[in-house]
Formats: C-alpha cells, sequence, structure tokens
C-alpha cells in the first residue's frame, strides 16, 4: 500500500514538471509585440485603402536668366496605407511635388519628382515619376501699348474719331525669341454690337506679334484703362482729316470681299517635325478689304507640342487678322500624331 502510494507521488511529481516544460516551450515561442514590432503587428490587421491625388508640380529652377516652356503643371500622386491616413490625406493633403532644375542650362531636360510631405505610414508614387521640361534663355522688352476693337461693331453713320490709353509701354518678359518676336500689346476693346456713344472700361492686354497673333509671354501688367470717342459721320464731316477717314472707311467697304485660306501649324514649344498636324476644317473664310485679304495667304495657329507622346486631338480657338471684318469659324480641331 505504501508503494503504491509512492508511485502515484512520483506520476504527479513527473506530470508537473512534463506541464512546465510545455509551457516555457510555448512561452518561447510566442512573439513579442512590443515597440516598432508591436506597431508593425498591429498596423498588418488594419484594412488598407488605395487612392490618387493631383499635386501642383512645382519646378525650382534659375528664374533670373530662364524660364519655362510648355510641361505640365500638376502631378498624379498614388498612395497606399491604412483607411484612416488614407483618408486623412485625401482630406488634408500636405503631399508636394517637386521637379528640380536648378544648375542646368537651356534646352530639354528629363528630371525625376520628388515627393515631400508624406507620412512615413503612407507609401507614395508619383505619376509620371519623370517629367521633361524646357528652359528658354530669359528676356524682358518694353512695347508699345495699342488699342484695338472691332471696327464692325460701330453702328452705321458712326465712327471711332479718338482712342486714348493710360498705359502707354509694357514690359513683356518670356522666352528671348518669342519676345523678339512681339510687335505691340495690344488692349483689346469688347464692344457692344451697334456701338454709337464714346467708350470706357478696362480691357485686357496681349502680347501679339506682326501678324496680330497673340504670343505666350508674361506681361508687367495685364490690364489698362482705355476710352474710345464715337461720334455720327455727318457731325465729323467738317474736319478734313474726319472725312478722309470717312471716306477711306466708305471705300474700304464697298470693296469688302472673301477669301478662303489655309492653316499653318506654329509651335511655341517642341518642333514641327516630329509630328502630322491635321486640322477639321481645313481652311476658313475671311471677309474684309481686297488689300487686306491679298496680304493673308494662311491662318497660323500657335501649338504646344511639348509632352505629347501619343495621338491627341484639341480645339485651338482661331484670332481673327488685324483688318479682316469676320472668320468663317471660330475654332478648329487639330489632330497631333507623333512620327
Amino acid at each position: 500500500m505504501k508503494k503504491l502510494s509512492s508511485s502515484k507521488a512520483l506520476s504527479l511529481l513527473f506530470s508537473f514538471f512534463l506541464a512546465l516544460l510545455i509551457a516555457a516551450y510555448v512561452l518561447s515561442t510566442k512573439p513579442s509585440y512590443s515597440g516598432s514590432n508591436s506597431s508593425q503587428y498591429t498596423t498588418s490587421l488594419l484594412p488598407e485603402k488605395k487612392a490618387t491625388l493631383t499635386v501642383p508640380l512645382t519646378v525650382q529652377y534659375d528664374s533670373d536668366d530662364y524660364v519655362i516652356v510648355g510641361g505640365r503643371s500638376t502631378v498624379a500622386v498614388n498612395i497606399q496605407g491604412t483607411s484612416a491616413l488614407v483618408t486623412a490625406a485625401q482630406n488634408h493633403n500636405e503631399i508636394q511635388a517637386v521637379a528640380d532644375l536648378r544648375g542646368l542650362y537651356s534646352g530639354q531636360h528629363t528630371v525625376t519628382v520628388a515627393l515631400t510631405g508624406v507620412s512615413s505610414s503612407l507609401t507614395a508614387t508619383a505619376n509620371p515619376q519623370t517629367v521633361t521640361m524646357t528652359l528658354a534663355v530669359k528676356d524682358s522688352a518694353k512695347k508699345n501699348v495699342k488699342v484695338q476693337y472691332d471696327n464692325s461693331k460701330i453702328a452705321d453713320g458712326y465712327e471711332v474719331t479718338d482712342t486714348s490709353t493710360d498705359t502707354k509701354t509694357v514690359t513683356v518678359t518670356g522666352p528671348k525669341d518669342i519676345v523678339a518676336a512681339v510687335d505691340h500689346v495690344g488692349a483689346d476693346v469688347d464692344l457692344d454690337k451697334n456701338t454709337k456713344s464714346n467708350v470706357s472700361q478696362t480691357a485686357k492686354l496681349t502680347a501679339y506679334d506682326k501678324n496680330n497673333q497673340p504670343l505666350q509671354v508674361t506681361l508687367s501688367q495685364k490690364t489698362a484703362k482705355v476710352s474710345l470717342t464715337v461720334d455720327s459721320s455727318s457731325s465729323s464731316s467738317s474736319s478734313s482729316s474726319s472725312s478722309s477717314a470717312s471716306s477711306a472707311a466708305s471705300s474700304s467697304s464697298s470693296s469688302s470681299t472673301s477669301k478662303k485660306v489655309g492653316l499653318a501649324s506654329q509651335a511655341t514649344s517642341g518642333s514641327l517635325d516630329n509630328f502630322t498636324i491635321s486640322f477639321n476644317p481645313g481652311s476658313v473664310t475671311i471677309s474684309g478689304s481686297s488689300d487686306t485679304l491679298n496680304s493673308i495667304d494662311s491662318i497660323p495657329l500657335s501649338l504646344d507640342l511639348s509632352n505629347i507622346t501619343s495621338k491627341v486631338t484639341k480645339t485651338v480657338a482661331l484670332t481673327k487678322p488685324s483688318g479682316v471684318d469676320t472668320i468663317s469659324d471660330q475654332s478648329v480641331q487639330v489632330t497631333i500624331i507623333p512620327k
């Protein structure tokens, strides 16, 4: 009996010792989730989310000597992380995209897009990851301001006898070759149809070449105050100069005719040699005096060809040449295909 009791005690002691060994083994294989590992473990258990943000692209370059020609102004940023962090980034977007062209010279450059302001708990990728920008030598020049208006909107029997503006010259800044092409800065007056009285308004300023086609440059000011003196032809006929002007206008009106002209591409950036360009319609009809129409063979269209890598079709507005009374189309469809 004593022997049996001793055997049971040994069995219990062995079982207890075995339980301790098993517990120690389990504890030794259980992962620790303290510190950064704990954060990773917790994060892995939270639902993830993806989103795409549109972020302004900041271009860093030597703005004293160069200007940027063409190029994109925004990039897409793909972000991924926990649902809460992604939602917070969408609601309070502090991500910035930067293209650094500092230290580079004139010409076309491809640089990497860097992202700042991204939470360390988010994965963020710029799309595209590189951008192509063109640096052009910067130039500035003073150009005369010219009051421009649509004479066809002056009522029959009336004429503009005087124009004035509070701004005589404007400084234009941009790529050196485009600044050199600026002939004048137009103060474009917006007239009502059948205008019979004097006009005083703030007119938008636009740089034009010698063919009165708009050019993309920066102006030292965007508007000017303009005044037009409008008188009836009969009241101004006593003046010989007014009489001559009236006679010239009458002659021009009587010889008004129309002409069909084609369209010509002009690249503000990029090279026309690298693209096939077509227009729809391929020609337009303009009307005006025969002298004016004889000097016009085509209507130029300014096209930005930068960053075009596949076929695109866009609508481009037509600008009525100086001296032309009407143009049949206000815009055309332009199809651009890289060669």
